[in-house]
């Protein structure tokens, strides 16, 4: 019978020589760091070296009190591989890069077209130090140029372009929020497309206009929204908070101030391979604008108005995106929910079906006024 006392001794031997083979954390003083703010990729004009990164670091400040002007520094590189050009920036700093805090990928226009957004994707995915919640965009027209505007008025604590995507400053019905994890499952899932805003420089120089998106999917060419479709996008799949709509029918002319969206929309399936794409979404505000004196009593035909508007500007979105090919709200995905795999369509004969949908928008409308004046 094996001694107690001998298995004790020869325990605590192990452990105290275990103490020797174990090694230090990898923690480095935070003077021996520079944090990356944005990280921007572009398309390089180099034919050996097809990617261009540009990092957009926070200098050292000892106060952001005493601090009136926000401090950058700049680092760009090309590679052959997005890890190349990352390797031969760290050698152009004497602190360690960390992107932990990056909070703003942005990628050029020219990139997307050349559909490499699965193998920026793979890139960014498998880097630890990269958050899953930082937000995606595209650059318009490159995106070092979006990352090295310093607007007026910009802080040193704060990036300016921070605010448009946190939903603590602007609440545009313009502007859409995309995380990288969202861009991500997107980008893999079959049944949705992905939607991306777009970051341009004014043509001064001195701001940014995002008041636009790109549509994209795998091997097909990026689809540009305008405003009016972005907005009506950000209605369907994000529910913004707030948007504006334009009523111009029967000599009528107002703005309705929409604060309270609701939408929901699926697949209906009427035969094997015939559907119906159904919208329910309902636009609850006040009229907040008008070329003419407005009266609560007539407020039945304001409804009845922003019901036809509402449904007539859908009905164009999504026949638009029908025929582009794009299904940004993933109806692809609802359909796929309420089949077995064993009796769903093939991918070309969903898009087949998709191609060939019947599409019923249903607007309730909901304007509580005409407005406050006194």
């Amino acid at each position: 019978m094996p001694n107690p006392f001998l298995k004790t001794k020869l325990a605590i031997i192990l452990f105290f020589f275990s103490l020797f083979v174990l090694t230090g954390c990898a923690f480095k003083d935070i003077d021996k760091s520079v944090f990356v703010a944005m990280i921007a990729i572009d398309k390089s004009e180099e034919e050996d070296k097809p990617y261009k990164i540009t990092l957009k670091l926070y200098e050292p400040t000892g106060s952001f009190k005493e601090t009136t002007q926000p401090g950058y520094s700049y680092l760009t590189q090309t590679g052959e591989t997005l890890s190349e050009a990352i390797r031969v920036l760290q050698s152009a700093s004497d602190k360690e890069l960390e992107f932990g805090h990056s909070k703003l990928l942005i990628i050029g226009e020219e990139l997307l077209k050349e559909n490499r957004s699965k193998e920026i994707l793979d890139f960014l995915l498998r880097r630890p130090d990269i958050q899953m919640i930082s937000w995606i965009a595209s650059g318009k027209p490159t995106a070092e140029e979006v990352i090295k505007i310093i607007p007026q008025g910009e802080t040193a604590a704060y990036p300016e372009l921070f605010n448009y995507f946190d939903h603590h400053g602007t609440t545009s019905q313009y502007i859409v929020t995309t995380y990288l994890f969202e861009f991500r499952r997107n980008m893999e899932e079959r049944g949705i497309d992905t939607v991306v805003p777009i970051i341009k420089v004014s043509e001064e120089g001195t701001h940014f206009e995002i008041n636009k998106s790109l549509v994209l999917a795998d091997k097909k060419e990026p689809y540009e929204l305008d405003s009016l479709n972005t907005g009506i996008y950000n209605m369907l799949a994000k529910e913004t908070k707030h948007a504006d709509f334009l009523i111009k029918r029967d000599d009528e002319h107002f703005i309705a101030r929409i604060d309270t969206i609701k939408s929901k929309y699926k697949v209906n399936i009427k035969k094997s391979e015939n559907i119906e794409l159904e919208l329910k979404v309902g636009l609850y505000g006040y009229i907040s604008e008008s070329k003419k004196p407005l009266l609560n009593r007539d407020l039945p035909k304001y409804n009845k108005l922003l019901k036809e508007e509402g449904e007539e500007v859908i009905t164009e979105f999504i026949s638009k995106m029908i025929e582009e090919g794009y299904d940004p709200l993933g109806f692809g995905i609802d359909y796929k929910g309420k089949v077995l795999h064993n009796r769903r369509m093939s991918d070309t004969e969903w898009e087949e079906a998709y191609k060939n949908a019947q599409i019923n928008v249903k607007v309730t409308p909901g304007l509580k006024s005409t407005g406050s004046i006194q």
